[in-house]
């Protein structure tokens, strides 16, 4: 059971109640304060003076002072105009974690809700009630407004709801499991859609899951080595430590440590004494490896050093008040301001995307090693398992790696520069954060896909040189995994169902476990 209470929610407990619907609770010493929060809001509502938002309208309309008996219709209306969502739904991991989100920041207690209105919104996810949220119609700046809007009608018994995999009125949704729909009062509805839960519950999924790419990344990497007899030479620490970069380093730890279940590997890395031995002088002969291989510490720890800073700017908007305004019980102050603006969410998930189309593009160049019989070292043209010329081998499957690769190059743009003034200019400058956000999730599977066809290619190369000389402990595990979906290709056949069944493989958790990819490991 995760318990809520606003300020110790993390990207892996997001990950578990998303993806593996793991309970959550409203933590007990969330509670005094939310109670108070609420005292307060009720008490500045009774009084003669403006507050944006709870007796005002909003946006450009806050000069607009709203009646004492319009209070709760005041904010059903605000439902109402901001439903208007289009396009995809978003996916049940991807509403859980909006759902999450969204109550753990309520839970923090500075945003003037009811207990019993958060406790609706933590029921409804632990039975799996899920909100229909259209993906299109936020700007990011008064937060994810439109797509809240969505997340909060379900809370009301407005629309309908996602039960199982069955629509149901959510009316209905909510009896069948036992609870009620909520009245509003005011301020809660502005409290429910007014902050980045959308964008931020999208950006922790896409963390958790950049994190597991980087982790597969460095392990084909190593096969890699393997495979084409690389110099681990460019592993030795001191270059690294040399550099000072301590994701850089780290890298090629965890690559040279899956060296090591190779025995030959193991001699080399062990006993060589770096840099002391002389090169080879023979004409033609290269003394150091192409980029694809030498320089993997460098670009795989350069998305490691960005993946801690982006882990840390989620996981603290995901402990995050943003709404506006935010109530402050011990002083009795409510403050306006905007921290509902997404820009935070907006830059990292652009860097985020980036790091993940270079990662990307290193796979696909690497599978292009394997596959250009004239830089494999001997491997058969384009891996054909039969003969050449008659078997085109995974030629059509490097031809799959490289448009994967050229679309999601042209994810590259950033989201985060792209301001467009909205709501009469009240909005005049907006994130975007919900845009960067989705472009980001929509780059995670074309970067499984293009592993996969790695994974695969790295399967076949072992097979066509002799499998017991170039495969060691963690070569040969990933090798009987893939192996038990996906047979050496002896003859040409469709690889289609091969790429799909391997690409699902390196997303189970079953498979991370493993190699222990499952684990969170250094952390900035």
């Amino acid at each position: 059971m995760i318990a809520l209470n606003g300020h110790q929610l993390t990207v892996a407990e997001l990950w578990q109640v998303a993806c593996f619907q793991k309970p959550c609770a409203l933590a007990d010493e969330a509670r005094p304060l939310l109670r108070r929060s609420r005292a307060l809001v009720e008490s500045l509502a009774a009084q003669p003076r403006a507050i944006y938002g709870i007796n005002t309208g909003f946006g450009p309309l806050s000069g607009f002072r709203i009646s004492d008996g319009e209070l709760a219709q005041h904010q059903v209306n605000l439902l109402h105009h901001l439903t208007v969502g289009q396009g995809a739904l978003f996916s049940e991991a991807e509403t859980r974690a909006i759902m999450l989100a969204r109550a753990n920041t309520l839970a923090r207690g500075f945003s003037g809700v009811r207990e019993e209105l958060l406790e609706l919104l933590v029921a409804a996810l632990n039975k799996n009630i899920l909100p229909e949220i259209p993906s299109e119609g936020s700007v990011g700046a008064s937060g994810d407004l439109v797509p809240l809007a969505h997340m909060a009608r379900l809370l009301v018994g407005f629309g309908h709801a996602q039960v199982n995999g069955q629509r149901l009125p959510a009316p209905d949704a909510l009896k069948q499991a036992g609870l009620t729909p909520a009245v509003l009062q005011c301020k809660e509805g502005l409290a429910l859609v007014n902050g980045t839960s959308v964008m931020t519950g999208l950006a922790a999924l896409a963390t958790q899951e950049a994190e597991q790419i980087l982790r597969w990344s460095e392990l084909l990497t190593a096969c890699l080595f393997q495979v084409l007899d690389g110099e681990p030479e460019v592993l030795c620490q001191q270059i690294h430590m040399a550099r000072g970069f301590r994701g850089q380093s780290l890298v090629a730890r965890r690559i040279s440590d899956s060296l090591r279940t190779n025995a030959g590997f193991a001699k080399r890395i062990d006993v060589h004494q770096w840099g002391s031995q002389a090169k080879p002088v023979e004409p033609g002969t290269e003394i150091q490896d192409p980029y694809s291989l030498r320089c993997a510490p460098q670009i795989l720890g350069a998305f490691q050093e960005a993946h801690w800073h982006i882990a840390e700017v989620v996981t603290r908007e995901l402990n995050a008040s943003t709404d506006n305004p935010l109530i402050f019980p011990d002083t009795g102050m409510v403050i306006h301001g905007g921290n509902f603006y997404g820009q935070q969410i907006a830059m990292v998930s652009d860097y985020l995307r980036m790091g993940l189309i270079k990662v990307a593009l290193l796979a696909e160049r690497q599978i292009e090693r394997l596959v250009n019989w004239r830089y494999s070292r001997g491997l058969p043209p384009l891996l054909a398992g039969g003969a050449p010329g008659l078997n085109t081998g995974f030629g059509g499957a490097q031809l799959l790696a490289t448009a994967l690769a050229a679309e999601a190059r042209l994810l590259g743009m950033p989201a985060s520069i792209q301001t467009i003034s909205t709501n009469a200019n009240n909005q005049d400058v907006v994130s975007m954060g919900c845009h960067a956000a989705k472009m980001t999730r929509t780059v995670l599977p074309l970067c499984w896909k293009i592993l996969a066809i790695e994974a695969l290619t790295l399967m076949q190369a072992a097979d066509l040189r002799a499998p017991k000389k170039v495969m060691g402990g963690d070569y040969q595990k990933l090798y009987d995994l893939v192996r038990g979906l996906s047979p050496k290709l002896e003859n040409d056949r469709p690889l289609a169902e091969d790429i799909q069944h391997i690409t699902r493989l390196l997303q189970s958790e079953a498979a991370q476990k493993v190699f222990s990819l499952d684990k969170n490991h250094e952390s900035n």
